[in-house]
């Protein structure tokens, strides 16, 4: 699909994709990106129930 779209026969996303990523959305890349998910020990959890 991409190959046709953008008119580039040679083109893969493996090879060229990120490329293409940041020229297309700069601002994607500006920052670190944030995990998405973050790990809480037992105490905090236990605090955020409402557990003592």
């Amino acid at each position: 699909m991409f190959r046709k779209l953008l008119r580039k026969p040679g083109f893969t996303w493996s090879e060229h994709g990120e490329a293409l990523l940041r020229r297309r959305k700069p601002w994607y890349y500006a920052n670190e990106p944030r995990p998405g998910v973050s790990v809480i020990g037992d105490r905090l959890g236990a605090l955020l129930t409402g557990r003592r």
